[in-house]
């Protein structure tokens, strides 16, 4: 089998893209070499798929979707080839995927694709750059979005910054590592843009992640603006595996407490794994959206809230979550949120504070949920959110705030979109 095949039979089977390519590999027994270009052809047509439709469909005399699936993904395999990877010579792509369609199909299934593939080739044919005034439509065939989503960018971002988040989700996100005490970055990295002292920014995470802890460089800002200090009660609540519980037990340097909750006892399983070295770490499985039980403390200094989202700021980071979101997820999710944030702060004291996160770039999940919680919760107030003194030079483009609280435009940049509000119980 080779890199192509694995590739295509992972798009065939149309499931989940990182356990379907991993089958497929496994079945494979490729190269190293060949495995990576089986996944960056696999993941780069799963994600780019709505363009190559467009650009395929330019090329064909029937609708594209009148074709059997495996031909369809052939067209568009080897369109991707041609349009968006220039290390591959056009002769190879198209020859190659000849090749595919006569196996997965016949000699007329060929050459259809010669005919079609040779006339992408010579035109080039990819989807107009949208411009100021188009229809949503325009920016989701250009970046390959659904147009709810090309939407919603415009409306949350103004046009100009919608494109260049959709252009910048589908480019390489920003690899980041965090570095743990007496750590040195690694060689060649260079330092966060949000002033994160454990940030460290990488070309590749292939031998970063051996010796450090994968982070990104936007969910490291979290624990930035949460700010737990040594002695503290600390609250991580959503913790998952605990990639941020293990960032505050380094911040508090053994002194304090940190109380880590979730309700999937999988990810709580390597938290107490890989969080056995923690010190003073409780981790506590419980459904934060109901009342939390005893075992999580009263009284506590500091909260986080990872809330769980429909993480449209990370699309970016799977090829096909695009095409998984609905536009009803925002709504779905936004009562479940409310819920966890009533719940988590009703164990943080008087004085104390809340850091809310999401990786959701919408408003029903962002400042409408946080507004609904401080209009019924009175004794909390919102804490300005100032990020001038840690940013570098090179940061900003893809910083807003919306009132207080700020919020991280996805794709600019290379940063996932996060949003943070920084909430206060008053005190007595």
């Amino acid at each position: 089998m080779t890199a192509r095949d694995a590739a295509l039979r992972a798009l065939l089977r149309g499931g989940d893209s990182t356990g379907d390519l991993d089958a497929e590999l496994k079945v494979a027994k490729l190269a190293p070499r060949d495995a990576a270009f089986a996944t960056e052809l696999a993941y780069g047509t799963l994600k780019m798929q709505r363009a190559l439709a467009w650009s395929v469909q330019t090329a064909l005399r029937r609708p594209l979707e009148s074709l059997d699936p495996p031909l369809r993904w052939v067209l568009l395999l080897g369109a991707y080839q041609l349009l968006y990877l220039d290390r591959v010579p056009a002769h190879g792509a198209v020859d190659e995927s000849v090749k595919l369609a006569r196996a997965h199909g016949h000699a007329g299934t060929a050459g259809l694709a010669n005919a079609a593939l040779r006339k992408i080739a010579v035109e080039r044919l990819k989807p107009p750059r949208p411009s100021a005034g188009d229809p949503a439509s325009a920016l989701g065939i250009y970046a390959s979005l659904p147009d709810w989503i090309a939407a919603h960018f415009i409306a949350r971002f103004g046009f100009n910054d919608a494109l260049r988040a959709a252009e910048g989700l589908n480019g390489a996100p920003r690899r980041a590592v965090r570095l743990s005490a007496g750590q040195g970055p690694p060689p060649g990295a260079i330092p966060g843009r949000y002033g994160v002292p454990e940030t460290a920014i990488v070309d590749s995470l292939t031998d970063a992640a051996r010796a450090y802890t994968v982070q990104s460089e936007e969910s490291q800002l979290a624990v930035q603006l949460l700010d737990p200090q040594p002695g503290e009660t600390i609250l991580d609540i959503c913790a998952g595996r605990g990639v941020k519980t293990g960032m505050i037990n380094g911040r508090l340097g053994g002194r304090g407490r940190i109380v880590s909750v979730d309700d999937d006892e999988s990810k709580l399983a390597v938290l107490r794994r890989d969080g056995a070295r923690l010190t003073g770490n409780v981790v506590v499985r419980a459904d934060a959206r109901l009342a939390l039980p005893s075992s999580v403390p009263d009284g506590a200094d500091r909260a986080l809230v990872d809330a769980p989202c429909s993480g449209l700021g990370v699309l970016g980071r799977r090829a096909d979550a695009r095409w998984r979101k609905r536009p009803e997820d925002p709504a779905r999710f936004s009562p479940v949120q409310r819920a966890i944030l009533a719940s988590a702060a009703a164990k943080v004291k008087r004085g104390g504070t809340l850091l809310y996160a999401t990786c959701s770039t919408h408003e029903k999940e962002d400042e409408e949920t946080v507004e609904a919680f401080l209009i019924a919760n009175r004794e909390w107030r919102a804490i300005p959110i100032d990020l001038a003194r840690g940013t570098t030079a090179g940061a900003g483009s893809e910083i807003r705030m919306r009132g207080p609280y700020l919020q991280i435009v996805p794709g600019i940049d290379g940063a996932d979109g996060f949003f943070y509000a920084r909430l206060e119980r008053r005190p007595a």
